[in-house]
């Protein structure tokens, strides 16, 4: 029975990872090879406040996805056309430290985060994709989980997901 409780506060301390609600909004992905190279331009809508955690928190997910993506990360006005350009824009933000969390617990809050994806083929112009992510954390998540370093964790995994399940037709 002791083992049980340890168990339980173990998972209540450190929480599980973020769940991420996708909504296609446009899909013209074909049967295809994930692209060879993309383009990352991270930006926040005019409702999201601007601070210091939004910056961090927009670099955070442009090196995340850098790490995560197989292919080739060119920078934003690269001379080198890249095969698809993925624009990602912060729709709604609310952050939330896992030191928040820690010390407030509950009446921290939620993390929020919402983003619109959107995948262009460069060649074309044509909008590849086009999807709604949004991700609330919940204190069942547990103490640690529901902070928004994880929901970026999330957010970059499926972002990758749906690049790597885009056409690229430049090869």
């Amino acid at each position: 029975m002791k083992n049980f409780f340890l168990i339980m506060i173990v998972c209540f301390m450190t929480g599980c990872a973020a769940n991420v609600q996708q909504s296609v909004k446009t899909s013209n992905v074909q049967d295809g090879t994930m692209p060879d190279s993309i383009t990352l331009d991270i930006s926040a809508s005019q409702s999201v406040s601007r601070s210091n955690d939004l910056s961090k928190s927009i670099n955070e997910l442009n090196q995340l996805i850098s790490t995560d993506y197989k292919g080739s990360v060119m920078p934003k006005g690269s001379p080198n056309e890249a095969d698809i350009s993925v624009e990602i824009t912060i729709e709604h933000f609310r952050y939330v430290s896992g030191f928040g969390r820690l010390m407030a617990g509950a009446l921290i809050g939620n993390a929020e985060l919402r983003l619109s994806v959107k995948l262009i083929d460069v060649a074309t112009n044509e909008v590849v994709s086009e999807s709604q992510l949004d991700t609330r954390s919940g204190f069942s998540e547990g103490l640690l989980g529901a902070t928004t370093s994880r929901q970026l964790e999330a957010m970059s995994k499926k972002i990758v997901s749906i690049i790597n399940s885009s056409v690229n037709n430049h090869q």
